[in-house]
């Protein structure tokens, strides 16, 4: 298992992009899952340590509530920035 660092950007989600802004949960079997990460709505760069054999990520994004998001597709390699998509209301 090789470990790789991965860096998302939630900036099509922050405030000014995308009122009123959504936070999301990236990885993990659900939200707030220890092997996952909380990219807030203005992080543009948020480093994220996982196995490069992982094939997909789960994402949540929160509105009054964690609702489950779009799957991020791999295959992931190191160094890779992956935007987010923006939440549609």
């Amino acid at each position: 298992m090789t470990e790789i660092t991965i860096h998302l950007d939630n900036g099509l989600n922050s405030a000014e992009n995308n009122p009123p802004g959504f936070s999301q949960w990236v990885g993990g079997n659900e939200h707030g899952d220890a092997d996952g990460i909380k990219v807030d709505k203005e992080d543009i760069d948020v480093a994220y340590k996982l196995s490069s054999s992982i094939p997909f990520l789960q994402t949540w994004y929160y509105e009054y509530g964690w609702i489950s998001g779009a799957n991020i597709n791999g295959p992931f390699v190191d160094g890779q920035l992956i935007k987010l998509v923006a939440i549609k209301k």
